[in-house]
């Protein structure tokens, strides 16, 4: 996953200019992922896009996506929704609020939405995860 190609005659020892910049050049995409990542941990709840990530990456959407993928093994929409479940599964926990208020508070267009993604990730719903909680098999 060289980014940049060296000619048979270029020196690859430690202190050369083409090493570092090879060296750079890999470092990059996990600077990218993580900055994605950072910026989808603040933003949980907002309507983040692809665009955004990418934007926030410095990465065109192909190869933002690509990397993405790459690091975190699946694709940047899992990620953000994994990411909702997982408040979800707190606001379920540590509060009382209904369904629709926790799916409204961490992005989903509604409850509905919230509810079918959440029994994907984790096989159960929200109602009998959060009396999971209460009963103690949590």
């Amino acid at each position: 996953m060289n980014a940049i190609e060296l000619s048979p005659g270029t020196a690859t020892s430690e202190g050369s200019d083409a090493a570092r910049r090879v060296m750079a050049m890999r470092r990059f995409p996990r600077r990218a992922v993580r900055l994605a990542i950072e910026y989808i941990q603040a933003n949980p709840a907002q309507d983040v896009r692809l665009e955004d990530m990418a934007g926030v990456a410095s990465l065109s959407l192909f190869h933002f996506a690509r990397i993405f993928k790459e690091a975190t093994g699946m694709v940047p929409h899992r990620y953000l929704m994994r990411t909702r479940i997982e408040a979800v599964k707190k606001l379920l926990h540590e509060s009382e609020r209904s369904p629709a208020a926790i799916a409204d508070d961490t992005g989903f267009s509604d409850q509905s939405h919230m509810t079918k993604t959440f029994r994907g990730f984790t096989g159960t719903t929200p109602k009998a995860f959060r009396d999971s909680w209460q009963t103690g098999l949590q």
